[in-house]
């Protein structure tokens, strides 16, 4: 029996499938963070798009659409949530946009409904009249 305690051969294998485990989560914990600089990504497009649509046709509701309609295109953990009716002086104006960023690796199962976060993204512009 100490014959096979002494021999090392496959110990490597063994402590290669020990660390298995915490690679794939830090491999998770990663992708999230890849994940979530995209939707940061993706809702300061959105909002310029909105601006762009506002200072062109000065309509808040069009503009709304022009978001939502490309946050849509974007992917399913990344939803419209609300952008209020902008701050206008004269012809400068200031929107704000808010969209929901859901996790992707947590599970329902373990963690229950998980919150998503809010971000919210603001630009200022000038209308074109």
């Amino acid at each position: 029996m100490f014959k096979y305690v002494k021999n090392e051969k496959g110990s490597a294998l063994i402590e290669f499938l020990g660390m298995l485990p915490f690679v794939f989560l830090i491999l998770l914990i990663f992708l999230q963070f890849l994940v979530a600089g995209y939707a940061f990504f993706v809702s300061q497009s959105a909002v310029n798009e909105a601006a762009k649509t506002y200072a062109i046709t000065g309509d808040i509701e069009e503009a709304r659409l022009s978001a939502q309609e490309f946050i849509d295109n974007t992917g399913g953990n990344i939803e419209f949530d609300s952008m209020p009716d902008p701050i206008r002086n004269n012809k400068n104006f200031e929107l704000t946009l808010n969209i929901k960023f859901k996790f992707i690796f947590l599970p329902e199962k373990l963690f229950g409904e998980v919150p998503p976060i809010i971000i919210s993204r603001t630009i200022s512009g000038r209308v074109m009249e």
